[in-house]
């Protein structure tokens, strides 16, 4: 049985990033404006104080309908040319970026709230024009039309703004730098949540515990984690998901594990609180983030873009959001108030996510040496953060993957000579208890 909660949180997933979201909200937020406007506007206390106060307000019906006319038909319009700028850029970052930053794009508040503007603008109009046919032309209603014209003028400074948005949205720098720091709040917001536990939760010992298969295939991307501890207090229970988010889970693929058996109805209570989709959101989580990040990077590298700046830019960023992933251990849990956690969440190792993100660079820019420079100044300055002993090996494991395609494509001298020399920090910043990466020969 489907649980009404699962229902709202798919829904509520989904419509949160949807580019009617706030459109929707505010325009019935104009709604319920318009309709207090019409209640009050005859109203003999208001029209005594029209009576004294009557600049600005219009007497005649005509001219009121004139004006809602126009404004209706120039909104219109406005709106239709926000829209298609709107679609430009969404073309523009599919072709020149990658198709995997349009959910983040599409999803933009600020264009969503000044489309929103504009449609509740258009449907106030309209509502008042409405009841001036009803009234005829002895009532007319003035402080709506006064009301009006003001969100016009404010529609015509949004538009200011929103061509100014949309010529930054169409950036590189703008869209790197918006996926950057939603990212880096990601992970900086998991941080702080480990901190606040003490002592660190430890992932149990979930060899002999029941394990649980998938009965749906999808991306897995979130999970409605309030359902799932309601249930697993309930019933005294913990559970470990078996697969990270972003994971291609097939129908009978291992899934969850639980600590003890349950019967049939419970597990699929549990099952439905998955929840499986497409698009990648960096609001979601961290690695979605920095696989759009990877994919900008690589789409850079092709040799229809040909634009290795926006790459080592792209690797700068990725290198800091890695400094802070070492700070996080391989899993992550959900909260309890008064309890231990008791959802464990399995999550992207750190040799996973450095073949993910920085290997497909070094692929496509294996012939590149300011790019492969820019790879092992990253792994030289993870280095730096003095990462576990583990996280070391890992480091340097990629950072000598950088090596052998230096060492394949790069046939100049100074070229081989400039990653001898990152060789050299790498192995200085690695300290002497790890095994020396190998120098490359220079011909």
């Amino acid at each position: 049985m489907i649980s009404p909660s699962n229902i709202l949180f798919r829904v509520y997933q989904r419509t949160i990033h949807s580019l009617a979201f706030y459109p929707t909200l505010i325009a019935l937020g104009f709604v319920l404006a318009c309709l207090l406007n019409i209640s009050i506007e005859y109203q003999p206390w208001l029209m005594e104080l029209k009576a004294k106060f009557d600049i600005g307000l219009v007497r005649n019906a005509d001219n009121a309908r004139l004006i809602l006319g126009t404004l209706v038909g120039g909104l219109v319009s406005l709106m239709v040319f926000s829209f298609s700028m709107v679609m430009v850029v969404l073309n523009n970052a599919a072709s020149v970026l990658s198709p995997r930053v349009l959910p983040g794009l599409v999803s933009s508040k600020s264009h969503q709230k000044t489309l929103g503007f504009y449609l509740g603008t258009i449907i106030y109009a309209l509502l008042l024009i409405t009841t001036i046919e009803q009234n005829g032309s002895d009532k007319v209603p003035s402080l709506g039309v006064l009301i009006t014209l003001a969100l016009g003028i404010a529609c015509l400074g949004l538009f200011v703004y929103f061509i100014r948005s949309i010529s930054q949205s169409i950036q590189v720098e703008h869209i790197l730098s918006n996926l950057y720091q939603v990212t880096r709040k990601k992970l900086e917001s998991r941080i702080c949540k480990m901190a606040a536990q003490s002592p660190a939760p430890k992932w149990p010992n979930d060899q002999k515990w029941q394990q649980i298969r998938s009965e749906r295939s999808g991306y897995f991307k979130e999970i409605n984690a309030t359902m799932v501890n309601e249930l697993l207090c309930e019933h005294d229970l913990k559970m470990t998901i078996q697969v990270h988010r972003g994971f291609f889970v097939m129908e009978g693929h291992p899934l969850f594990k639980l600590d003890r058996k349950v019967d049939e109805a419970l597990i699929n209570q549990l099952l439905d609180c998955f929840d499986f989709f497409i698009e990648e959101y960096p609001s979601t989580h961290y690695l979605f983030g920095c696989k759009q990040i990877s994919e900008i990077a690589v789409k850079a590298l092709s040799p229809g873009i040909n634009d290795p700046g926006t790459a080592i830019k792209s690797i700068d960023m990725l290198s800091v959001l890695l400094s802070q992933r070492l700070n996080l251990p391989a899993f992550d849990f959900s909260e309890l108030e008064d309890e231990p956690p008791r959802l464990f969440l399995n999550e992207l190792s750190l040799d996973q996510l450095l073949q993910q993100v920085l290997g497909p660079i070094r692929t496509y820019g294996a012939a590149d040496p300011s790019v492969l420079v820019s790879l092992l100044q990253a792994f030289k300055n993870l280095l730096h953060q003095n990462p576990k002993a583990e996280y070391k090996v890992q480091l340097l494991r990629h950072a000598r993957s950088v090596i052998e395609s230096a060492d394949e494509h790069l046939t100049t001298p100074r070229d081989r000579e400039e990653i001898n020399d990152f060789i050299e920090r790498i192995n200085s910043a690695a300290k002497e208890s790890l095994p020396a990466l190998s120098r490359i020969k220079t011909p």
